[in-house]
């Protein structure tokens, strides 16, 4: 019980630091951003703030699948808690994060075409 207690705690710790980090370093893109961009060099900032957002949502969903795993480890002799359930919310979470970064990187995608047509029109 001890094991499972200092594992959980070195998982909430992990999840609590690096989710502050993520969340003080995320270079968010705003509704005034997208309504601003006129130019090449707009639609290049703002898919370079996608491209960051999804490079930390990578960073999340592996910090998730270590944790899941961790918590399948400590279910072999396990009692009163679940890990098992616990594992199952890590795996969520990390495929919920990959989903994300995969759509940031498509808003990026997205943006850098907008940066060649924006430029080409005129």
């Amino acid at each position: 019980m001890n094991r499972l207690i200092t594992m959980l705690s070195v998982g909430v710790a992990a999840v609590m630091l690096s989710g502050g980090a993520w969340a003080a370093d995320a270079a968010m893109v705003t509704p005034a951003q997208i309504e601003a961009a006129k130019t090449s060099a707009d639609h290049e900032a703002i898919a370079a703030s996608y491209d960051k957002e999804a490079a930390q949502l990578d960073s999340m969903a592996k910090e998730h699948e270590a944790m899941a795993r961790s918590y399948r480890a400590a279910a072999a002799g396990t009692k009163g808690a679940n890990p098992a359930a616990m594992s199952a919310h890590c795996s969520k979470l990390t495929t919920q994060y990959k989903a994300a970064a995969q759509e940031n990187r498509d808003l990026a995608a997205a943006h850098r075409q907008m940066a060649k047509d924006c430029c080409a029109k005129k």
